[in-house]
């Protein structure tokens, strides 16, 4: 859920939170360490809200939600750099999966790798989306550049 909301924002060139505020969303967006990226299951009148405001089924956004139990104060977030940035679905809109909050999950389940980690305070200070996939794209530029300088 935090993804798609963080993609909309996005979208329309906004904060998730400037975007809560103008639609009167009542989301709890620091229920969790990684802000509004890691949602709790949000009540029905907000789903309504949100379908109606995106004209998609109610339904679409049910099967998004976290569950409850995989809300956590966490230190880090896990995240699969092949599938975020090129999502099989569609390789036009990169999206955080669910399994990947999930604390089951440590390793791809497409490419068989461990997962990489990013700070969730880091998470938090991003605004949308879009200044998520920023971050981790300079991110793996300091990687490469490293590997280029001390490779193996």
């Amino acid at each position: 859920m935090g993804s798609w909301l963080g993609r909309v924002a996005a979208r329309y060139r906004m904060g998730v939170a400037q975007l809560v505020k103008d639609y009167d969303l009542q989301i709890a967006l620091q229920a969790s360490g990684a802000g509004w990226l890691l949602l709790p299951p949000l009540n029905t009148e907000v789903l309504q809200r949100l379908a109606k405001l995106a004209r998609i089924k109610i339904d679409t956004l049910q099967e998004i939600q976290t569950p409850d139990n995989w809300l956590c104060d966490c230190r880090s977030v896990l995240y699969c750099r092949e599938c975020l940035f090129v999502t099989p679905e569609d390789v036009f809109s990169p999206m955080w999966k669910r399994q990947w909050f999930d604390l089951q999950y440590q390793h791809c389940t497409v490419h068989h790798k461990p997962l990489e980690s990013l700070p969730a305070n880091k998470v938090r200070q991003c605004s949308n989306f879009d200044y998520v996939l920023k971050m981790i794209s300079r991110k793996e530029e300091r990687r490469c550049r490293l590997q280029q300088l001390y490779p193996h």
